[in-house]
């Protein structure tokens, strides 16, 4: 795995670009109506909720491994 840095304001910019796409997802989610799409959508916000959620612990906590 490889680490990377950021800078506290790269962080809140990918931070909250994620938040925004999350978002988005979520009303595709709600809209689709093909199922495979849906459970495919649905993993992928799991995916980005997990990256945020690491993007939220402090700084110097845990780099971000990628």
């Amino acid at each position: 795995m490889k680490r990377l840095e950021l800078t506290s304001e790269q962080r809140e910019v990918l931070r909250d670009t994620i938040k925004r796409a999350a978002a988005g997802m979520r009303i595709e989610i709600l809209h689709t109506d093909s199922h495979d799409f849906k459970e495919m959508l649905k993993v992928r916000l799991m995916i980005l909720e997990q990256i945020a959620g690491k993007l939220d612990q402090p700084v110097g906590a845990e780099s971000l491994i990628v």
